[in-house]
């Protein structure tokens, strides 16, 4: 069945009287959320055009800066220095192209997008912003979420924390618990071949996931962090795979991710410096690692750079075991012995054989004594 394309402008044609537009909010949220879902790009075109309805209907309200504060159920956490640099050179030269959305509070506002045009205005000495507001919405974490959720320069160990904190809101499920509960069902899935039923389930009604997700090998506690997943456009799958790995990551590796911009695919290959591949004190690990890190960082590494990097480390600290040829040799005789078919072979050959093996093992017995007394 086709569904018809929803035009975000007529939805929001009375975006300056928005606090009598909450019925239309809600519809504008649920074909937001499909469109996420989706990736579609129509959805950024609307919003854009939104925008600019709001301007030209003269709905942008110039802001005092010290009254707005940041969201708390803002799922980004982290500003990199250079991504507001970046925001402030943009705001100096051309100006505020774009009003931030806000939520008006009891004596502030907060903020719903636009912080880090915030964040730069501040930075430039700004009194006032342009902006346009709206209702706050009961589920404001989520909405946030979706705001933000696609945008390729979010932060993967804020998304990840964001994503563990919705799965929370949503199901109750304690943050430290989700993970575990969400690999555990993939690894499940994966392995009875249905996790390509779950991914085809991202574009699919409501009714149709809880349809499929209820056919599926899946405890109450599963089903319900699928759903949560499901339901903003995520594939559980890669959310345990990718996602959810950046929380195990090293202090110092996350520290560069949220400061240094470091990538998630490098800071997993970085992962692999660790005291017990090195072998040697956390300490002295930590103190490579960070060297290696900020090479990748300062240098623009590429993720094949870096895998160079990291094998280099490990071949130079890493001791290979010294080969031995009666080792070998051993390993070959007893990979042979496990190939003999006794049943073929004659009586007093097996007799022989069976005097050849007592005397080796009075020598292993011998041998083994040596190890024992030294």
């Amino acid at each position: 069945m086709t569904r018809q394309k929803v035009d975000l402008t007529k939805m929001f044609s009375a975006a300056t009287q928005m606090s009598d537009a909450e019925l239309e909010i809600n519809n504008l949220q649920a074909e937001v959320n499909r469109l996420r879902a989706l990736q579609a790009p129509e959805l950024e075109v609307q919003i854009a055009t939104l925008r600019e309805q709001l301007r030209m209907q003269s709905g942008v309200q110039e802001i005092s800066i010290i009254k707005i504060r940041p969201n708390p159920g803002q799922p980004r956490k982290t500003f990199s220095s250079l991504s507001i640099d970046s925001m402030v050179r943009t705001l100096d030269k051309d100006g505020q192209l774009h009003p931030i959305i806000l939520i008006p509070e009891a004596d502030h506002f907060d903020l719903f997008d636009g912080e880090r045009r915030w964040r730069a205005a501040k930075k430039l000495g700004w009194q006032i912003i342009k902006a346009v507001t709206m209702p706050r919405p009961q589920d404001l974490h989520r909405k946030a979420l979706i705001t933000t959720l696609h945008r390729e320069d979010l932060n993967p160990l804020d998304k990840a924390e964001a994503l563990l904190k919705e799965i929370s809101e949503q199901t109750g499920i304690d943050t430290a618990e989700a993970p575990r509960i969400l690999s555990t069902a993939v690894r499940r899935l994966d392995y009875q071949k249905r996790m390509k039923q779950v991914g085809e389930l991202i574009a699919a009604s409501e009714d149709k996931q809880n349809q499929v997700l209820d056919e599926l090998d899946l405890t109450d506690l599963e089903k319900s962090v699928f759903k949560v997943l499901l339901g903003i456009g995520l594939n559980p799958g890669s959310v345990t795979a990718n996602d959810f790995r950046m929380l195990s990551l090293f202090p110092d590796l996350q520290i560069a991710i949220r400061e240094s911009n470091l990538k998630a695919a490098h800071a997993m290959v970085l992962q692999r410096l660790s005291a017990k591949k090195l072998g040697m004190d956390e300490k002295k690990t930590s103190k490579f690692r960070i060297e290696a890190t900020q090479k990748v960082v300062e240098q623009s590494l590429t993720l094949a750079e870096t895998q160079e990097l990291v094998n280099q480390i490990i071949a130079k600290y890493v001791s290979k075991p010294a080969t031995n040829t009666d080792d070998k040799r051993l390993a070959n005789i007893m990979r042979g012995f496990k190939k003999i078919n006794l049943n073929k072979i004659e009586r007093s050959n097996l007799e022989n054989f069976r005097q050849s093996l007592q005397q080796k093992l009075q020598e292993i017995e011998a041998a083994l004594q040596i190890y024992k007394d030294n």
